[in-house]
């Protein structure tokens, strides 16, 4: 390559990605801005925040900086090891997956016990995991859905202030799990345009991180995998040799977690360990569908001290046992509760059940926007777009564990970016659309590139 070639493709690359850069600075910047003018960093330090379930938390224990991840992390951060979940000392759990409070012990390591400057690092990491997923969002348009649909939604999640609410308010995972969602679509994408042995490692390294963060994201992974190896399946290439690289990386990752749940509490509990919990939280008789705090071990009291009893494997058992007693019980009614919260997670009615500070989105806004992403789908799919199928799964598939647990609005964040790239293409292409039959015929060309090449 001469140099002038070389010269006109760092131009080109500078031009591409300026855009990006600068709408990931606008992204951080908003965040770190809304953070300090509302001092939200100031976490469990406000009145009436502090909810302790039991005598046995310290005075000083805010329960509502981070909850369980709070609980942990101090754990953690106090040599007494992977513990704890509620406060108090109830030995070790699984209650969590590991990466997000190991980090959150690491800021109270170095920043202090829930100190106001722990919660502005960790709330300004939430930042940057959000600011960063400006990049996927922009690489997976650029590659599916046309560059105009890229720019405006990038733009659009850099200074939509809804998007912003999670991270800069939440001692959680949501913000890394939206970026590691986007970020795991795109290298889906990209895999299965140039899938070499090396790219099927890192791509059995990323769904590591992913699952040791969130393992929800985990619902995804079968239908991201088939996308990704179908190809090469079709052409009778070796995709199986690739595919279980992948999975030893993945398997070999999540490894020493589970050899240490094994170890600890006695049996093999894969990542998590609530899950017959979680269940029981909104499936009861007479219950609403959303997890109600009366029967959580941080509010009450009773069910703190039957998990200490217990001992978390026996406590999330026997919480499992009664949901499931229930299930059989009431067939119509569990069906009812799981019909509710599949309507709740794209229309929005937990935000009915929350204070206003809590949820930052009106239901007005709420399921117009989850109609934008359908129509946005069914367009991609008449029309053939790349990657629509996928797009599909994303949308099927990663709700499916909340419509039988809690559809809390917070659960939706992770696939809040593809959601907005499905809706940009929509309202672009309309908009594109109705200017090819009523503009000028020079306002038409330029409209035309607004639903995607």
């Amino acid at each position: 390559m001469t140099a002038n070639a070389t010269g006109d493709a760092r131009v080109r690359r500078r031009g591409r990605d300026g855009p990006l850069i600068a709408m990931m600075l606008v992204a951080l910047g908003l965040r770190l801005l809304l953070i300090l003018y509302f001092g939200y960093f100031n976490l469990g330090n406000e009145e009436g925040a502090t909810r302790p379930a039991s005598a046995l938390l310290p005075a000083h224990f805010h329960y509502s900086f981070g909850w369980e991840v709070g609980a942990i992390a101090h754990s953690l951060a106090s040599g007494h090891g992977f513990s704890s979940p509620f406060g108090g000392s109830t030995g070790p759990t699984a209650w969590i997956a590991p990466l997000y409070p190991a980090l959150c012990a690491l800021v109270f390591k170095c920043f202090g016990m829930f100190t106001p400057a722990s919660g502005l690092v960790l709330l300004g990491l939430n930042s940057l995991f959000s600011a960063l997923t400006c990049i996927p969002i922009c690489r997976i348009g650029e590659l599916c859905l046309g560059r105009r649909v890229a720019l405006a939604s990038g733009w659009v999640w850099a200074a939509g202030v809804t998007f912003t609410h999670w991270p800069t308010t939440w001692v959680w995972d949501i913000g890394a799990s939206a970026l590691l969602l986007t970020w795991l679509f795109w290298q889906t994408l990209q895999l299965r345009e140039r899938g070499e042995g090396t790219r099927w490692a890192r791509y059995g390294l990323w769904w590591g991180i992913a699952a040791l963060t969130n393992p929800a994201l985990l619902s995804v992974l079968p239908a991201f995998g088939i996308y990704a190896a179908f190809p090469r399946w079709r052409s009778g290439q070796a995709w199986l040799r690739r595919v279980l690289l992948a999975t030893v990386v993945f398997l070999a990752i999540l490894a020493p977690w589970l050899v240490r749940n094994r170890m600890v509490l006695g049996h093999w509990v894969f990542i998590r360990s609530n899950a017959g919990f979680e269940f029981s939280m909104a499936n009861y008789h007479n219950s609403t569908g959303t997890a109600w705090d009366g029967r959580h071990p941080s509010a009450n009291r009773r069910e703190y001290q039957a998990y200490a009893r217990l001992g978390e494997l026996a406590y999330v058992h026997a919480r499992g046992q009664q949901a499931w007693q229930f299930v059989r019980q009431y067939p119509r009614e569990f069906a009812a509760l799981v019909a509710f919260r599949c309507w709740a997670f794209w229309y929005g009615s937990f935000i009915h059940y929350s204070p206003v500070s809590v949820e930052p989105f009106p239901t007005w806004l709420f399921w117009p926007w989850s109609l934008l992403t359908w129509l946005g789908l069914i367009v991609m799919l008449v029309r053939r777009q790349p990657a629509a199928w996928l797009f599909l799964a994303a949308a099927v598939f990663y709700p499916l564990l909340y419509y039988f647990t809690v559809a809390a609005t917070r659960f939706r964040h992770a696939l809040e970016p593809l959601m907005l790239l499905a809706s940009m293409y929509f309202v672009l292409g309309a908009a594109a659309d109705i200017a090819s039959h009523f503009c000028k015929p020079g306002i038409r060309r330029a409209a035309a590139g607004g639903g995607g090449e």
